[in-house]
């Protein structure tokens, strides 16, 4: 029996994650680590009806209950993130005071523990910065524009720090664009929800530029699959990127969204930030061909999925 310990468990992307490892292997034990702030009791939450899962209320820059969870862990999963891209950029100095010093407490304590293996989701797309780069190699040399782009390079140097003083093993995904059912499509993160929600409420959609930006998006299903059926592998690599491979421009993302719901919508065109990257599409051909596993929902279908989603809960 492994002890997994799942901090960040109760975000869009770890609730999937908990799910797909509490049924991947029954014998296996999960503690998801989070504030859980959306329910008032334990006994509420969705994680309760499954057996195998342990819900721990806890703050993620507490040292002490960082370490009393991480007793006995055998693989470590690092999903918590105080900030996003937007708001990074308010105050440079939350992503040093947060999460990068608690990244490294992190590592300290799993080194003590002697984890197994520590696997971290970096980013995609804000790691690289805008690379002149059609399709973006893990070799190519990172150019992050955002404050949350440097803070999540800065964790996974940090990473390599404590394999080499420590021998802590771990395993990097650089995480194209997540999205599906689950995903807050009242945040500010995610533009495919986000969307979904104006074209739901009938506002009109805020497109950067011309709309020709690229990105790279995955399917929430695809992400969790490729994650829970690696992870426990030897790693050839510490880092991999981890998407379709495949780029999208927001006008097709638009075209996509219009087809499910069967209406046009008023757009609105300003101007691009500084920090905006015009082209991120990433190259996902070293994960594929060391763990022979790629995506297999279309953007259409996935599009298809979320709309379905989002109407439901609107």
């Amino acid at each position: 029996m492994n002890k997994i310990v799942v901090f960040g468990g109760d975000g869009f992307i770890g609730r999937h994650l908990v799910k797909r490892l509490a049924s991947y292997n029954k014998s296996n034990e999960i503690y998801v680590f989070d504030r859980f702030s959306t329910y008032q009791t334990d006994s509420g939450h969705p994680f309760k009806k499954i057996n195998n899962v342990q819900i721990v209320r806890g703050n993620f820059f507490n040292r002490d209950e960082v370490n009393d969870v991480l007793k006995g862990a055998t693989y470590v999963f690092h999903l918590i993130s105080s900030t996003n891209p937007a708001t990074s950029q308010n105050d440079p100095l939350i992503d040093i005071d947060t999460n990068i010093r608690s990244s490294v407490e992190l590592f300290q304590l799993c080194a003590e523990h002697k984890v197994k293996k520590v696997i971290f989701f970096s980013s995609g797309g804000t790691v690289y910065g805008d690379i002149d780069s059609k399709m973006i190699r893990e070799d190519s040399a990172p150019q992050p524009l955002s404050p949350y782009g440097i803070g999540k390079l800065t964790i996974e140097h940090y990473l390599r720090y404590f394999k080499h003083t420590h021998n802590l093993n771990y395993i990097v995904y650089r995480v194209a664009n997540p999205y599906g059912p689950g995903q807050n499509i009242y945040g500010k993160q995610g533009v495919i929800p986000i969307f979904m929600h104006r074209y739901i409420t009938h506002e009109p959609l805020t497109i950067y530029g011309d709309g020709a930006m690229m990105r790279d998006y995955i399917y929430i299903d695809d992400l969790i699959s490729m994650v829970s059926e690696s992870y426990d592998k030897q790693n050839k690599n510490e880092v991999y990127n981890i998407g379709n491979g495949k780029g999208v421009n927001i006008n097709e993302l638009v075209t996509a969204i219009e087809a499910c719901s069967q209406y046009a919508i008023d757009k609105k065109h300003i101007e691009s930030p500084s920090t905006y990257i015009q082209n991120s599409v990433l190259d996902t051909s070293l994960f594929t061909k060391e763990f022979n596993l790629k995506p297999t929902i279309s953007l259409e279908e996935g599009i298809k999925r979320t709309w379905d989603y989002v109407k439901e809960i609107k």
